[in-house]
């Protein structure tokens, strides 16, 4: 009876012992995959880069006198949108903005959603601190993410490329930039805007594909 009983208490230990194994092989992998997700989206904004342009007032890029005016009217929800400003913008500032032939304008298209008017409230806070540029990229970025263009996350981006975030935080808590699309939108429509992304060059509305053609 004793040794029967021996058997029974080692086979039910050794139960105890693989199940035991099992959570803790369960939770080393939640833990991996959550570690693997916190690092996807938290490390973008740890090593976004700092200032990238310079010759910046505000919304505008490049020299004010430079023959030609680019205005470029886009939105952070507008998939053509991002993949100019990911894949094309960088080098059209570089051929035509610094060598001083465009200057170069950028007009953010809100739609009347809580997301989109904070981003871009958000937008005219980087600009006053002629960081729109630098900031831009990350509002692209995370426009698809549900908590993209909460205050924390406009915050932690302003923080990420070096912004001097307190006033980044008071520029936004005062509201005062709130309504400012407004007059974007007004002003878009006065050009004649149909779609987003598109550019006025001097007073010649065209397409993305129609930019670089229409600037040569």
């Amino acid at each position: 009876m004793s040794s029967t009983t021996s058997k029974r208490e080692l086979l039910r230990k050794k139960r105890e012992a693989q199940k035991r194994r099992r959570w803790m092989i369960f939770l080393f992998v939640f833990l991996g995959v959550v570690l693997i997700f916190a690092l996807a989206t938290l490390l973008p904004r740890l090593f976004s880069k700092q200032e990238k342009y310079t010759d910046v007032q505000g919304f505008y890029i490049g020299n004010p006198d430079a023959p030609v005016k680019v205005t470029e009217f886009s939105s952070y929800f507008c998939s053509f949108c991002k993949i100019f400003s990911e894949e094309n913008e960088g080098a059209f500032i570089e051929d035509y903005v610094a060598t001083g032939d465009v200057y170069f304008r950028y007009v953010n298209m809100a739609p009347e959603t809580e997301e989109s008017l904070n981003a871009a409230e958000a937008s005219f806070c980087a600009a006053e601190q002629n960081r729109f540029f630098d900031y831009k990229p990350l509002l692209y970025t995370y426009a698809a993410y549900d908590d993209g263009f909460t205050t924390e996350s406009l915050l932690s981006y302003a923080n990420s490329i070096g912004m001097d975030v307190d006033a980044f935080e008071a520029c936004l808590a005062s509201d005062e930039f709130r309504n400012a699309y407004a007059k974007e939108t007004e002003y878009a429509l006065s050009v004649g805007l149909t779609a987003t992304p598109s550019f006025l060059v001097n007073d010649q509305l065209v397409s993305a594909s129609e930019l670089v053609p229409t600037v040569e």
